[in-house]
């Protein structure tokens, strides 16, 4: 199913986008994305790396930006068109959306202690 740019702004809204990205439109454009990076993180790429794309990830976030939800591309102010969705690896989504190790306080406590794992 496709979802409008006003049901995706609601499930952002909602803070509820799983249904989204488990949708079988989503996953078909998402392997697409994959499938034309020939499946190499383009992040890792630009340091010389060569790494397994694992996902795809919205350059406007959707959070900002559902109207790109579904868009190859997007054009910015200067009006060059550019990449809405590009291949990554976990590790390089988690560091571009400062999350885990990546975040702010670097997977410290605000006493600077390194966070307790959660098995």
């Amino acid at each position: 199913m496709k979802y409008s740019q006003s049901e995706i702004a609601s499930m952002v809204i909602e803070n509820d986008t799983r249904n989204f990205y488990n949708s079988r439109e989503w996953r078909k454009i998402s392997k697409k994305v994959i499938q034309d990076g020939h499946c190499e993180c383009i992040e890792c790429k630009k340091m010389g790396k060569v790494t397994d794309a694992v996902l795809t990830h919205h350059v406007n976030e959707l959070r900002s930006r559902p109207d790109l939800a579904y868009s190859f591309t997007y054009t910015d102010e200067n009006g060059e068109v550019k990449p809405q969705l590009i291949p990554l690896c976990h590790d390089c989504h988690e560091r571009i959306h400062k999350r885990g190790v990546y975040s702010e306080n670097d997977g410290k406590d605000d006493k600077g202690f390194w966070q307790e794992e959660k098995w």
